[in-house]
């Protein structure tokens, strides 16, 4: 048998060749009037004045599915349009298609920032992944905004990178993969199995859009269209939060939203605890009038307000707690929701505010060493101003507990053995039934104002406030009896009784460095 090759003609190598196809995101709407046009999308509306008649139909036709890239730049009166498009890049979805196999990746702007996509030729360029570059699977649903499913196929993601990519092919996912470690194109491609000139038009992509980067050592000037290194002082997760949680880095809907009315708003009091079965201890209300005569002057409890972390020998007292647990975070009072309204619910009311007024925070005391109080776990009743025992089921239960004060022993630099140690928990539903992607950026800083009412309500009572900066939360769902997806510890917040040598020490000044700063600058 002979076998004789054959060399590729020119009909061969266009119906091999991975093509780049352009079209709008399909929430850009476009009205067209004679020769002007409104574009609508989710960043704004802007009208473009006298682009002609054949500049609007081609802007129309790519509101209407792909076109390629190569023939529209070949195409000598598309000037108009790709100036159009060059003006609004974050509006123009880039499509990889093999013809032989199908798209292979699909490039959705999410940002406003987001620039056109570069084609760098990276030839031998070793280069790696982001390491904030991650793959996931979208919810099923409806189309995204850029021409492809919600839930068909991996996306890749980057709080760096200004596109989301889905991966239409498994051979495109392996060749991601191939680049967590330092290659070139050329190796990357071998092993995925991809053609090498389709790992060369999906490498370019990445690159293009933000989830590549030169590999440590890599020459320089030798992939100039890669982005910058990633930042060394962020790390994976806070970047990821930190750009989710806020618009301008993402297209995903956020705020007030309420995407979640198929399912009933938890209620606005929790419910006792599978394991609160011994009769709750109800505390005393502090008087106004006696509150009032003794309490110091707000500015001298800001100026005073400290962490100390070291006690008296007697310890905080019920009656102390009571108080504190009363003037920071009781409930005020419950608002009823409009039942005429599918989006209204109960709001709670408290000295502390809070978005939405969801009052989703609740507090749970262990206690150490408290005068009147025995040693265990509580949950705070705000509504009832009620402490609730939660009794231990067993040895599991108080071991978890120690494991608490233990963590929160730690979080001081093991400097006090904890009195009462609050723990701060969140009931999520609450705020995630109205808020999208939010959620817990808006219980953090719920968090920080109870911290802050905390503080100075302590300082103002005379005790020793120390609010902590981690917690442990396995430990503290073993130790409270809480499904930590739905309830779950956001807080730690130590209480103790102020020592002698900490009495009296309210400031009758301001404290500053700004004469030496001024000299300095």
């Amino acid at each position: 048998m002979t076998i004789t090759e054959q060399p590729l003609t020119t009909a061969d190598a266009e119906l091999s060749r991975v093509r780049r196809m352009l079209t709008l995101r399909q929430d850009v709407k476009v009205a067209a009037e004679g020769d002007d046009v409104e574009l609508t999308h989710p960043w704004g509306r802007q009208r473009v004045h006298a682009l002609g008649a054949p500049t609007v139909r081609r802007l129309l036709a790519l509101g209407a599915g792909p076109v390629d890239a190569d023939a529209l730049a070949g195409d000598r009166e598309a000037g108009r349009l790709l100036s159009l498009l060059g003006r609004f890049p974050y509006l123009v979805t880039s499509i990889l298609d093999d013809p032989l196999t199908g798209p292979l990746a699909t490039a959705v702007p999410i940002a406003r920032s987001a620039a056109t996509p570069g084609a760098p030729d990276l030839g031998t360029t070793a280069v790696v992944l982001s390491r904030f570059a991650y793959l996931r699977r979208l919810p099923d649903g409806p189309a995204d905004g850029g021409g492809g499913t919600i839930g068909q196929g991996c996306v890749m993601e980057s709080p760096l990178a200004p596109y989301r990519v889905t991966l239409h092919q498994s051979a495109a996912a392996a060749f991601v993969a191939a680049l967590t470690t330092p290659r070139t194109v050329a190796e990357a491609a071998a092993l995925a199995g991809l053609p090498e000139q389709s790992g060369a038009a999906l490498a370019a992509l990445l690159a293009g859009t933000g989830f590549m980067e030169p590999a440590a050592g890599a020459a320089v000037g030798a992939a100039p269209a890669l982005p910058a290194a990633d930042p060394p002082l962020w790390d994976f997760h806070d970047l990821l939060f930190h750009s989710r949680s806020r618009a301008g880095r993402h297209d995903y809907t956020s705020g007030g939203v309420f995407a979640h009315q198929d399912v009933p708003h938890p209620p606005a009091l929790p419910g006792a605890g599978s394991n609160e079965d011994e009769p709750g201890i109800d505390l005393p209300v502090p008087d106004w009038d006696e509150v009032t005569a003794r309490d110091p002057r707000l500015t001298e409890v800001l100026e005073g307000r400290r962490s100390i972390r070291t006690y008296a020998e007697t310890p905080v007292t019920l009656e102390q707690i009571a108080e504190l647990l009363y003037r920071a975070a009781r409930v005020r009072q419950v608002i009823p929701r409009d039942p005429s309204s599918p989006n209204s619910y109960d709001a709670i009311d408290r000295p502390y505010p809070a978005g939405g007024a969801t009052g989703e925070l609740e507090i749970y005391l262990s206690v150490a060493a408290c005068e009147g109080l025995p040693t265990g776990v509580y949950r705070y009743d705000a509504a009832a101003h009620r402490l609730q025992p939660r009794r231990w089921h067993g040895a599991a239960d108080e071991a978890a507990f120690r494991e608490l004060l233990t963590a929160a022993w730690r979080a001081t630099n093991c400097t006090v053995d904890p009195q009462v140690l609050l723990t701060v928990t969140s009931r999520f539903g609450r705020l995630s039934w109205k808020y999208s992607q939010i959620a817990y950026a808006l219980t953090l800083k719920h968090v920080g104002v109870l911290y802050q009412t905390l503080y100075l309500v302590a300082t103002a009572m005379g005790l020793a406030p120390c609010g902590l900066g981690s917690g442990d939360t396995d430990a503290a769902a073993r130790a409270l009896g809480l499904d930590w997806t739905s309830e779950s510890s956001v807080g730690e917040f130590l209480i103790g009784s102020r020592p002698a040598s900490g009495s009296g020490s309210l400031p009758q000044g301001f404290c500053d460095i700004v004469d030496t700063m001024r000299e300095q600058g």
